[in-house]
């Protein structure tokens, strides 16, 4: 692995970054994950050229960052799970995992992330271990853990997506490593209409990830930390009302000065996500649109950590075309939350939330990309979350290394606006490496 990073980082034909705009369809829109949604959904795997009862695809993929942020403890980034937080190298994750085909109708997956960070340690978790089967009038049933189908986002493992970490709005409204269920789903592609239609509807709750809950320790510390630093600077200031002094010192205290996502607030931001149990759905169609692909509407309603409900709803659209030649993709989401909320004295309330991000990218030369994504997110100072905005660049490429093996580097600057009271830059080297059979599982 040694060898492998300074092989890389001395290389001076990296100017690096993602896998490229057309080939992210390349990812979980590829036609093998009939009958389900364009992404991620791995319901059934069915090639009848293959021949065999069982069949069995392993698949591994692996990603490091370099880099760093002005911010510190890069927390007020928001970043999500998986997501590079140490200045210097970051090792995102290793997913070992494998698709199972028994016959034509039924599948078994699952995915294991194991990752390293300077303050944790090593750690691992299982992202995805499910059952799907065929079933008669075009439907299909899995159940066990998944990633939700909300949106574009969501449905993505660390290795599909086309940028270094998440979007904002999903972490904020989602969770931190997005909505993930332990439940069922059952998919149905709606006939007539060419069968472009796709309905999907389920129950489940929400798990626990070691990788949030060390996170979120790390979180703590730092929050620990800045109120220490800020609890002596407000000693220091003698000129100031009592009052006022107090004030401030709550606003710091409930983090409202600093627009970090669960910095305080009289909610608590964490107990507003999904969690006991709660409903899911998505509708979804394909187009013959030059330029709109594919749209869809999200939602999902239930349980949260306050034992009252959360509504989540989502729209999303993607589409891609070529201009003056060249191969272009952009996608967008739009998320919206409501949370029915208690304060620490158990009284009732309720806030909502709004989130969108837009991205574009294309495919400038052969195996070259280049993207920008633009998002914002609303916030809410009751529940600690300032309004704030990120805007970002990329540069990749892509090496194909065997028939099934393939690296993808990317190159990634940020700027992050952190609700008005600073702005942060970062700048990351990533790069992801494929090892697998393109047409099953994950399709890389």
């Amino acid at each position: 692995m040694r060898r492998l990073l300074t092989l890389l980082v001395f290389s001076p034909s990296l100017l690096a970054a993602d896998e490229a705009c057309c080939e992210h369809d390349h990812g979980h829109g590829h036609p093998a994950h009939l009958p389900g949604s364009a992404h991620h959904p791995h319901l059934k795997i069915n090639h009848p050229e293959h021949d065999g009862w069982f069949r069995l695809h392993p698949h591994l993929h692996a990603a490091i960052a370099l880099g760093g942020s002005t911010a510190d403890g890069n927390w007020a980034l928001i970043q999500g799970g998986h997501a590079p937080l140490d200045d210097g190298f970051n090792l995102q994750g290793i997913e070992l995992g494998v698709v199972m085909e028994f016959g034509a109708a039924v599948s078994v997956h699952a995915n294991h992330n194991v990752f390293w960070d300077k303050y944790d340690g090593w750690d691992g978790e299982w992202e995805e271990a499910f059952a799907a089967i065929s079933l008669p009038g075009g439907f299909v049933l899995r159940g066990g853990q998944f990633l939700a189908p909300f949106g574009i986002e969501n449905p993505l493992h660390l290795h599909d997506r086309a940028f270094v970490e998440p979007p904002i709005s999903m972490i904020r409204l989602l969770g931190e490593e997005g909505l993930v269920i332990q439940g069922a789903e059952l998919a149905w592609r709606l006939p007539g209409a060419g069968d472009r239609w796709l309905l999907r509807f389920g129950y489940g709750q929400s798990p626990s990830h070691t990788h949030g809950s060390s996170r979120e320790r790390r979180r703590h510390s730092f929050f620990d930390g800045l109120h220490g630093h800020d609890h002596e600077d407000h000693e220091e200031d003698h000129d100031h009302e009592d009052d006022h002094d107090h004030e401030e010192d709550d606003d710091h205290h409930h983090g409202h000065s600093h627009g970090f996502a669960g910095g305080g607030g009289i909610y608590d931001v964490d107990r507003a996500y999904l969690d006991d149990g709660f409903f899911f759905g998505r509708l979804e169609t394909e187009t013959d649109s030059a330029f709109v692909r594919r749209a869809g509407l999200s939602f999902a309603a239930g349980q949260n950590g306050f034992g009252r409900t959360t509504w989540i709803a989502g729209a999303d659209v993607r589409g891609d075309t070529e201009w003056s030649g060249l191969p272009v993709w952009w996608q967008g989401e739009l998320f919206y939350r409501e949370v029915e909320a208690r304060d620490t004295a158990g009284n009732r309330g309720d806030y909502d939330e709004f989130g969108i991000y837009l991205a574009c990218g294309c495919e400038f030369a052969k195996d070259w990309t280049a993207g920008t994504r633009v998002e914002w997110a609303s916030g809410d100072r009751e529940a600690g979350n300032e309004s704030r905005w990120r805007a970002s660049a990329k540069v990749g490429r892509v090496f194909h290394l065997a028939e099934k093996a393939d690296l993808h580097t990317r190159l990634q600057y940020s700027y992050d606006r952190l609700g008005g009271y600073g702005d942060e830059h970062s700048v990351w080297l990533q790069f992801v490496l494929n090892l697998g059979a393109a047409e099953h599982g994950h399709p890389h």
